[in-house]
């Protein structure tokens, strides 16, 4: 299949700025591709992306350690789709293979102080091959087992075992024994 001028015009530019945006990472893979309007939030923290990351456009990585040294980390090969949001104030770990979709937000922290003098992290980790839909919540504490499958417009608050698929508010296991190719 034939490529057009603009196609190839936009898939130069995405790595054209994705050039530019590997000095404000602390590490970063090769062929880094950036959308349009990537926001990074950054203070007392480091952020790693792996080989053939994709930001799409508008997406925000927010890692902002105020109690402690925060931390990104993104695997390779990993999409992240428009404006999708990742806020860390402790860890949040993103596998390899992973397709997130646009609109999503997955945080290790909750922003306020609730009858607490502190406030309360806990690490967020996405393991391999997982797929997440648009308009999910990742909520501190979870851990996405690898391959699995979260659906469109879910809260995931618990863990989801590997290669299950899990979907609602809050996510439930729907079924058990996906097998998906990225």
């Amino acid at each position: 299949m034939k490529r057009t001028f603009c196609e190839y015009f936009n898939i130069f530019s995405n790595l054209f700025r994705g050039f530019f945006f590997r000095s404000r990472v602390n590490e970063c893979g090769r062929l880094l591709r950036v959308g349009k309007k990537i926001k990074l939030m950054k203070k007392n923290c480091s952020i790693s992306l792996g080989d053939k990351v994709f930001l799409h456009d508008g997406v925000k990585l927010s890692a902002w350690g105020t109690d402690q040294k925060a931390a990104i980390k993104i695997g390779s090969e990993t999409y992240i789709g428009d404006r999708t949001e990742i806020h860390a104030g402790k860890s949040v770990t993103i596998g390899n293979n992973c397709d997130i979709s646009w609109d999503c937000c997955i945080m290790d922290r909750d922003y306020h102080k609730f009858c607490s003098e502190t406030e309360n992290y806990a690490e967020v980790v996405i393991e391999d091959n997982v797929w997440i839909g648009c308009n999910v919540l990742v909520m501190k504490g979870v851990r996405i087992g690898e391959g699995a499958v979260i659906a469109a417009g879910s809260v995931v608050t618990k863990d989801v075992p590997p290669h299950t698929m899990a979907g609602g508010n809050p996510a439930r296991i729907i079924k058990e024994d996906v097998y998906w190719k990225p």
